[in-house]
């Protein structure tokens, strides 16, 4: 996708509907960064950002095929990560961004959905606000870890995002209480005409099979954006791991490395080196290997003419629990550049008809049962792209190695209807081996509405489920509007993804950000995570 890397680190505050005390900042330029906001204490019961490092909120109780997790207040959350226990398929626990506090949202379920405990957590310091959150259970050590983004609001009007932390909150009890945040890579500077590094959108996997050599090891990445003077200069993947339950972590070290041949174009530094990268997404195989997918736009021969921004999935590995990674190899190209999606109000890649921004970016899992590595996205290669006026037919694809990455086969198209599909994430069923992927689909008319679907089975073999048991309206938004001509309550933003995990008993649990609430008062939709067990 066209992420503006050449952009300074900067988040730009947009009002939400409704009240003047809650206002949301726009993502960062790459595309990361979700948004996020401050809060007036008259509206969100008090100054959070001072009290615990997690506060219980309420109990959200099963709303039967889908439940709404989110009890606290009526401001949106969005960005859900949803993880079973591998000790114990009832104890689940998810997290999103949360906009009605400082911080992250979790949700943690102890009988397999039926109530849920909520509340805020990441809380690292006064005035420091949290992102991106996503959970990983340790079975080795007992802890559940949850990893976060935090970082500062500068200038007088909080307009730009800095000093951006990687942080991790361990649990002791499966997700109901959270510790004291640890912080696994400090961010650098909140002054615009020097030096800084701000990291963005990290992911976490742990090595939970017994008999690997690295049993116990959580591994952390994410991109780190380093910029001077407002002028960005990299953002190549990092990654840390630990070997105590997430309590402590190594020194961070970028592992995206290079390949002249997959990396050609280059702002910064040295030719060839692999490191405009983003999205980065971590799984360890059944043997211990760790292998890391991201995107990269450094391919020139991807670019059409005229266009920027055209994406590649790159993959490292690593077979010594981290210690080094192998030079990126190539899975395969995008068609998301800057002349294949329309552009929001916000020259943020939309699909047509709407303003929520959109992106190509999946996941990569490997399967538990033979470790074949599955990895999916989505772009709009079906659609009218290389063009001035570009359509959206946005479909999501599978990507599948049988021999460790040396080799892909696809893209396969994963749902055969009409229509956009986007926001894929996959998992594998580790009773049997399928595969399931959760996605967004307009259907075939590309309405004003999505549902959230469910392929079940083996690749070529998907029986298609849909999940919601309402259709989510985009366009018909109380917050992030854009006021666009003829599409004033269009929503800009309601994540960057959504989540799907298998547990040990062969059930899918999948959490997604649901738009089918309607606020009575204004006859438009609230922004809330919605979970349902397939």
């Amino acid at each position: 996708m066209n992420r503006r890397l050449l952009l300074s680190l900067m988040a730009v505050l947009t009002s939400l509907a409704l009240t003047t005390s809650v206002v949301a900042r726009d993502p960062l330029p790459d595309g990361g960064m979700a948004h996020k906001r401050t809060v007036a204490s008259s509206v969100a019961g008090g100054d959070k950002q001072h009290g615990p490092h997690a506060v219980f909120e309420c109990t959200a109780l099963s709303g039967g095929a889908n439940t709404k997790l989110d009890c606290d207040d009526p401001f949106p959350n969005n960005e859900p990560d949803v993880e079973a226990n591998p000790a114990n398929p009832a104890n689940i626990t998810a997290s999103s961004n949360d906009y009605g506090s400082c911080c992250d949202q979790y949700y943690t379920t102890v009988n397999g959905g039926a109530s849920w405990s909520t509340g805020n957590m990441s809380i690292e310091k006064p005035l420091k606000t949290g992102s991106d959150p996503v959970t990983v259970f340790d079975r080795k050590h007992g802890t559940a870890i949850h990893a976060s983004l935090s970082y500062s609001l500068q200038h007088a009007a909080g307009t730009q995002a800095c000093d951006g932390d990687v942080i991790v909150s361990p649990s002791r009890d499966g997700g109901v209480t959270w510790l004291k945040p640890v912080a696994v890579s400090d961010g650098v500077g909140c002054d615009f005409s020097k030096f800084q590094l701000f990291n963005d959108k990290e992911w976490i996997v742990t090595d939970n099979t017994s008999t690997s050599p690295h049993y116990g090891r959580t591994y952390l990445v994410w991109a780190a954006y380093l910029s001077s003077s407002g002028t960005y200069l990299q953002s190549a993947i990092n990654e840390a791991h630990s070997d105590d339950g997430g309590f402590s972590w190594t020194k961070p070290k970028a592992i995206s490395g290079s390949n002249s041949a997959l990396c050609s174009i280059q702002a910064n530094g040295p030719a060839g080196v692999c490191d405009q990268d983003q999205g980065a997404s971590p799984t360890v195989g059944p043997d211990g290997t760790v292998y890391v997918a991201f995107i990269n736009e450094q391919n020139a021969a991807l670019q059409g003419a005229g266009e920027t921004g055209q994406d590649q999935y790159l993959m490292v590995k690593s077979t010594d629990g981290g210690v080094t990674f192998s030079s990126p190899s190539s899975i395969v190209g995008l068609e998301d550049g800057s002349r294949d999606y329309p552009l929001n109000v916000d020259d943020r890649q939309t699909l047509t008809g709407y303003q929520v921004r959109v992106w190509g970016v999946g996941n990569m899992v490997a399967s538990p049962t033979d470790g074949k590595l599955y990895l999916v996205f989505s772009d709009n290669r079906n659609g009218t792209h290389d063009s001035a006026n570009p359509v959206t037919n946005s479909d999501v694809f599978l990507m599948v190695s049988s021999n460790g990455g040396a080799s892909w086969s696809g893209p396969t198209q994963v749902d055969a209807g009409a229509g956009d599909q986007w926001f894929p994430w996959v998992d594998v069923d580790p009773t049997n081996g399928h595969i399931g992927i959760l996605y967004h689909d307009r259907g075939a008319s590309n309405g004003a509405t999505y549902n959230t679907a469910l392929a079940e089975g083996t690749p070529g073999s998907l029986v298609k489920t849909t999940l919601s048991a309402a259709p989510s309206d985009p366009t018909h938004s109380v917050f992030f509007k854009a006021h666009a001509t003829g599409c004033d309550a269009c929503a800009t933003f309601f994540g960057d993804y959504i989540g799907l995990s298998y547990g040990t008993d062969g059930v899918a649990n999948a959490a997604w950000t649901d738009m089918s609430t309607l606020d009575s008062a204004t006859g438009n939709f609230r922004q809330f995570i919605f979970f349902a067990r397939h």
